[in-house]
């Protein structure tokens, strides 16, 4: 009698064990995260240069100057990105500006890259990112894709290109070259 009285409650003290065990939230995937986001910490810092793109009144130059932190210890990448020109007269013109957020979504297995611009267009990509270089793309109207490629060249500068795909072919239309000029 007093056996099966000592195997009930070590039964129930296992079921209760067990039940507390499963009742306990996971843990934070943060590590995980980082440990993603760390691929892209190449971007980190100030960085200036020139580009061109490729519009309806033809090619265009522009200067450029980007600036990405850390949100969240770590965990999400934004990036602030302007483009001008300075015509002769002197007079600086705005012609981009772009407001963007990197991030990596550990439940998914995938990265996300949210794009804003002044001009009201947003995107949302899942951006392939590899060894000091992402790219992503977005539809850009009927049949018509935007691919961009943004990499760290052996020389350390930023290099990003832009083309427009319709089926299979595709027109190089922007590239932007940019040094880092500021403190990570």
């Amino acid at each position: 009698m007093i056996s099966q009285k000592l195997a009930a409650a070590g039964l129930g003290l296992t079921i209760l064990a067990a039940s507390t065990a499963a009742a306990q939230p996971p843990a934070p995937p943060a590590p995980q995260v980082k440990a993603a986001m760390e691929k892209l910490s190449w971007l980190v810092g100030e960085w200036e240069g020139t580009g061109w793109r490729d519009g309806p009144a033809g090619r265009e130059t522009f200067n450029a100057a980007e600036k990405v932190h850390w949100e969240l210890d770590g965990l999400v990448l934004v990036l602030h990105g302007r483009g001008w020109d300075v015509k002769d007269s002197g007079e600086t013109v705005e012609g981009h500006k772009a407001f963007g957020v990197l991030s990596f979504d550990p439940f998914a297995q995938s990265y996300r890259f949210d794009a804003f611009v002044k001009q009201g267009y947003q995107t949302r990509s899942d951006p392939t990112v590899g060894d000091k270089e992402y790219r992503w793309s977005h539809p850009a109207g009927p049949e018509i894709v935007m691919r961009y490629h943004a990499q760290l060249t052996v020389d350390g500068e930023w290099l990003e290109t832009g083309e427009q795909c319709k089926a299979e072919a595709c027109t190089k239309f922007f590239e932007m070259r940019l040094k880092k000029t500021g403190a990570d």
